[in-house]
């Protein structure tokens, strides 16, 4: 079975990294899209009843580059709340910040606790001209 980067093309663009609190990334949201989520070795990752995880990659412009959020758990939750309270229902031309606020409380032995994020969406054009970079 064919891996789903290699059928989309890969990543064009570098992860915009959460490594430390308080690192921010904003940008203008260029695309959205959903991947199964994959383990290191490119095995699709479930959750306990098998259902498949997802991830979603948001290219976004930050003025200075391009790169990607790849945003899974507690930051999809994040920005889902900060787009229904922008009442937003597309993000591409939206302007997107998430910031990296903490840790949560570690569950489980052997797993890094839980990273914690603020997100703020604003609304953008939706013009796709103004997505051309």
């Amino acid at each position: 079975m064919t891996d789903i980067f290699l059928q989309d093309g890969g990543s064009k663009y570098p992860a915009l990294k959460f490594e430390t609190p308080g690192d921010t990334h904003s940008g203008k949201v260029l695309e959205v899209k959903k991947l199964e989520d994959r383990d290191p070795q490119g095995n699709t990752k479930t959750w306990d009843n098998g259902d498949t995880r997802y991830v979603f990659v948001f290219t976004i412009n930050t003025g200075t580059e391009i790169g990607n959020l790849w945003a899974r758990g507690n930051m999809v939750k994040t920005i889902r709340e900060a787009a229904t309270a922008a009442n937003v229902t597309a993000m591409v031309g939206t302007n997107l910040t998430v910031k990296y606020t903490g840790d949560g409380e570690k569950k489980t032995k052997g797993f890094n606790a839980p990273k914690l994020y603020k997100a703020k969406v604003e609304p953008g054009t939706t013009d796709e001209s103004a997505a051309m970079w």
